[in-house]
């Protein structure tokens, strides 16, 4: 299995603080990385087109709806405690997850995050930017 790549995780953080403004073209910039950002309840704001390849949806299918739609349902109390502290501690260690494709496949990929209150008319609220790393062949 890959890994994910650091210092492209660190390229795109530092590029979104350089200019908040600009979210968006940078995370879609980004082609071996899926990236989403969800607001300070799960909830998605936003995702690349990488993301919406690894998971099997369509461009929009996800905006609006929770990211517990990626997460196998056993494991919905701990990532959702998870994405709570994130908001909380703007926090979180690179690690690998089983995740759930659209149609029930079950994946492993591996994530990393970052914090931003100031991205995706955040007005201050929390926002959370997953970098995923899955590799098909493996």
């Amino acid at each position: 299995m890959g890994r994910i790549n650091v210092l492209t995780t660190k390229k795109i953080k530092e590029a979104i603080e350089a200019q908040p403004n600009l979210a968006q073209a940078i995370i879609d910039a980004e082609t071996e990385l899926g990236i989403c950002v969800t607001d300070e309840k799960g909830d998605y704001v936003y995702v690349n087109e990488r993301y919406n390849q690894i998971y099997g949806y369509e461009a929009g299918e996800l905006q609006g709806t929770s990211f517990m739609r990626v997460v196998p349902p056993e494991n919905h109390d701990k990532l959702k405690t998870a994405h709570d502290m994130f908001i909380k501690n703007e926090y979180e260690i690179v690690r690998y997850w089983e995740v759930v494709k659209k149609g029930g496949v079950r994946i492993q990929v591996q994530a990393a995050a970052a914090f931003f209150n100031n991205i995706f008319n955040a007005n201050g609220k929390g926002r959370k930017v997953t970098f995923v790393y899955y590799n098909e062949e493996a």
